[in-house]
């Protein structure tokens, strides 16, 4: 949810008259080229404040174990470069952290501040928001919640706090670390300033704070992109928000609506009021919250646990009920139990998919053939393979903590799927697609082995080649 953080601070610089949303990317940031001539020349500030930039997630490869960072923040402009098309600019929403990242240097090149200097001194002090934490250089609090994930048992497993914070690489999509009381501030002061009580805002910051921080915020909720097919209850995407009027589904930022046959119509049988909402996630953490700034209303769910299921999604869903006072609520006890159960089921398929077509016996080439470096993103990142006593090994970005053993499919196929358990362990998103899990090796007559094919994001499902260095 620092996403809308960014957005504000986005806004902050188009009120101060240094940027327009219309603005190219490249205006503000020149090495930010990407592959795509059509996107390199039209892509705006808007298009990466609404998720529709047409590129690629590639979530899988800036997030690896154990929390841990696979780009330096340096090597942000470079990442979006490399982005791969995904669908036509402005033609659809498409979720992309590495966006977001993008704003962050953005908003570096313009005030000559790292990010979360500017986030401090614009946003969080003025707010008074002291239990919000942007950089972890100096250490966290004692009384800072540990992180965890689940086991198919259900019991929690301590899993390492994310590597990000907004001082390091993905930080302005994903790197603040706050508290509820705290975050209520926030949203009160967003809901305040859209219904016009600037002066409301300056009474509760203190007397010796004369400018409102939000002084008309209805140009932040305006709506940049559709996030669906147009619909009778329509939403769409607007800097870090998703909107929408209740009743209506929510959820579609976490993995629930992929776990049961039909997402609940949240606040059912209610007057129709608009509601803007997000969710976020990382190992270790899910969060929800929903404004209602007709009644300056806000449900606001922060996990130190990732549930089975998005349990944040779910809970966040009942207390917007519970507040709405809504006549005929819905079993969210029960929603939450059937996602559970589908998501290790839905896992357990997936790994029965993998083994189909596994032939006995190892490969036909020395497995020294397929050892070497393979290169993408323009060289940004690389996978190193390895032999040891237990076969073939893959390390992403060469590094030691990324290792996974490489199986023999068939031919020059791979895979590296793991159990449940042991990637709660190593503090990975669970994916469910399984062609994720394969590594094919491509060879050419006469050269040998040279590039391999990893299908690190289902938007490529032809996956990408990594050249062998």
């Amino acid at each position: 949810m620092t996403k809308s953080f960014t957005g504000a601070c986005i806004y902050r610089l188009r009120a101060q008259g240094r940027l327009t949303l219309e603005d190219p990317v490249q205006k503000h940031l020149p090495k930010a080229k990407s592959r795509d001539p059509i996107v390199a020349a039209t892509v705006t500030v808007a298009d990466l404040l609404g998720h529709r930039t047409g590129l690629q997630k590639a979530d899988n490869l800036w997030l690896g174990s154990e929390g841990e960072l696979m780009f330096n923040r340096d090597q942000t402009t470079a990442v979006f470069s490399n982005l791969r098309p995904q669908a036509s600019i402005r033609s659809r929403f498409l979720y992309n952290n590495i966006c977001y990242a993008t704003l962050g240097e953005m908003i570096i090149e313009l005030t000559g501040q790292p990010y979360h200097t500017y986030l401090e001194e614009n946003i969080l002090e003025p707010l008074k928001m002291t239990r919000t934490i942007v950089t972890k250089d100096g250490g966290l609090p004692d009384n800072t919640s540990l992180a965890y994930s689940t086991l198919e048992n259900d019991e929690p497993y301590n899993v390492p706090l994310p590597g990000s914070s907004t001082s390091v690489a993905m930080g302005s999509a994903g790197g603040l670390l706050s508290t509820a009381n705290d975050l209520a501030k926030f949203y009160k002061a967003l809901m305040r300033s859209w219904r016009g009580q600037a002066e409301a805002e300056k009474d509760s910051l203190g007397t010796e704070d004369k400018e409102a921080v939000f002084e008309d915020v209805s140009w932040f909720f305006a709506p940049l992109q559709i996030m669906e097919t147009p619909a009778f209850r329509e939403k769409s995407d607007a800097a870090g928000w998703a909107r929408s009027q209740l009743p209506t589904t929510v959820g579609d930022l976490g993995v629930n609506p992929g776990l049961v046959e039909e997402m609940p119509l949240l606040a059912n049988s209610i007057s129709s009021r608009p509601a803007l909402w997000h969710q976020g996630s990382l190992v270790g953490a899910t969060s929800f919250v929903m404004m209602l700034p007709e009644t300056e209303s806000a449900v606001l769910v922060l996990t130190n646990t990732m549930a089975i299921n998005d349990a944040a999604d779910w809970i966040g869903q009942l207390l917007v009920e519970t507040l709405l006072d809504c006549p005929s609520p819905h079993d969210y006890v029960h929603l939450a139990s059937v996602s559970a159960d589908r998501a290790l089921k839905k896992y357990a398929e997936l790994s029965q998919k993998v083994e189909e077509g596994r032939m006995c016996g190892g490969p036909d080439r020395a497995l020294s053939d397929y050892v070497g470096s393979y290169i993408d993103f323009g060289g940004l990142f690389r996978i190193k393979v390895v032999e040891s006593d237990n076969g073939l090994e893959m390390l992403f970005q060469g590094q030691e903590s990324q290792k996974y053993r490489l199986q023999h499919h068939h031919h020059d196929t791979f895979t590296w799927v793991a159990s449940w358990n042991e990637k709660i362990r190593r503090a990975r998103f669970i994916i469910f697609q399984p062609a994720f899990y394969s590594i094919r090796f491509n060879g050419e007559e006469g050269r040998g082995l040279i590039a391999l094919n990893w299908v690190h994001d289902s938007a490529i499902p032809e996956g990408k080649d990594f050249v062998k260095e």
